[in-house]
């Protein structure tokens, strides 16, 4: 994702990572947040996620994935303390890669009815 922040898709953008491990604009943009900041809190609050949906967000992510994305530093159900593994930071690269020229399109396609 590029400096500055995208506005999110009024459609819905679900990329397939990995067979049967899939990542949305919200969840992207959540996992963006705790690699930059490194807490859960902080990214929630940022994402304009609830703090108790954020984190069972990155519970579910780390169970649909073959490799967890984001590790807990301590105990997943009470640390601030998060952030991506190589996979995790694998796979939001490879999110945006994708959402990138689904987006454009996706915006190239509207501003032909308008």
């Amino acid at each position: 994702m590029k400096k500055g922040r995208m506005v999110p898709p009024d459609c819905c953008v679900i990329i397939e990572m990995e067979k049967g491990a899939t990542l949305g604009y919200r969840k992207a943009v959540l996992l963006n947040e705790i690699q930059a900041l490194g807490s859960l809190k902080k990214a929630a609050k940022v994402s304009k996620i609830d703090l108790r949906h954020a984190r069972e967000l990155i519970l579910e992510i780390n169970a649909a994935f073959s490799q967890p994305l984001v590790d807990f530093k301590g105990n997943n159900r009470i640390t601030d303390s998060v952030e991506l593994t190589r996979a995790g930071e694998e796979a939001v690269r490879s999110y945006w890669r994708q959402f990138e020229p689904v987006w454009l399109s996706i915006v190239e396609e509207r501003s032909r009815h308008y």
